[in-house]
């Protein structure tokens, strides 16, 4: 009799532990699939949330680069001023698309490989820069501004600052031979660089922080002038002005 009692909670004690065994593997099934529904879940969230904050952070004009959307105007207004606006979308290979300046007098723009091409010079004011990135739509304000940085601009005894303060290049029909040309820094800017060109060759003078500076220039040649760079002691910007013969009446002048 105690045999075939014990043979009874052993068979008793055999189904208990099958009955466990089949919990363990119906809650790891349960888990598992549990797992399958999180992950599913997770990659179809997870590119929705990648594509937010591409569109967010990367689909825009870089200012890491300490990109200033206010220029002055080129040393001359024969020549063009360059920048680039880096977008971080772009170098990895997105296009740019619907690309325009709103004031192409001001600025012209060109899609390039890593961003946006601007090109300026020859006029002052503003222009909106839009285009499209990704679907994202970009636009910056865009200034060439000019600031006067002399107070005294004269030619022989007589001034042209009334033409200076308005742009930074003074065309004249006259010949140059023998003007004498005397420049004094407003309060704030010294003189950096003169540069004195005689028979369409140039001679820069560098000048230590001066506040005043005379030359003579002795030349004939319709090609000459004299260009002139300063320095704000503040800020560090620096602004160029030039006095020159007319080249033709193709050239118009900056501002």
């Amino acid at each position: 009799m105690q045999n075939a009692h014990d043979k009874i909670k052993e068979k008793i004690k055999m189904e208990e532990e099958s009955m466990k065994r089949n919990m363990t593997i119906s809650r790891k099934i349960a888990v598992g699939a549990l797992s399958v529904v999180v992950g599913c879940s997770a990659a179809t969230v997870n590119p929705l949330c990648a594509s937010t904050a591409y569109a967010e952070t990367e689909v825009k004009f870089n200012d890491e680069s300490n990109i200033s959307w206010v220029v002055s105007p080129v040393p001359d207004d024969n020549y063009t001023g360059e920048m680039y606006m880096y977008i971080d979308a772009v170098e990895e290979g997105a296009k740019v698309k619907k690309l325009k300046s709103s004031n192409k007098k001001v600025a012209t723009v060109k899609a390039g490989s890593s961003g946006v091409a601007i090109s300026y010079g020859l006029r002052t004011g503003s222009t909106m820069i839009s285009c499209v990135v990704n679907g994202v739509k970009l636009s910056h304000k865009f200034t060439v501004k000019y600031v006067c940085p002399m107070s005294s601009f004269k030619v022989d005894g007589k001034s042209v600052l009334s033409t200076l303060k308005k742009k930074n290049v003074f065309v004249t029909s006259q010949t140059l031979e023998n003007k004498k040309v005397t420049i004094k820094a407003k309060k704030g800017w010294v003189i950096t660089e003169v540069r004195n060109v005689k028979n369409m060759k140039g001679r820069t003078a560098k000048v230590r922080n001066k506040t005043s500076y005379s030359t003579t220039i002795t030349t004939k040649w319709p090609y000459d002038g004299i260009r002139v760079k300063f320095k704000n002691k503040k800020t560090g910007k620096e602004q160029t002005v030039t006095y020159r013969k007319m080249y033709s009446s193709d050239y118009s002048q900056a501002g």
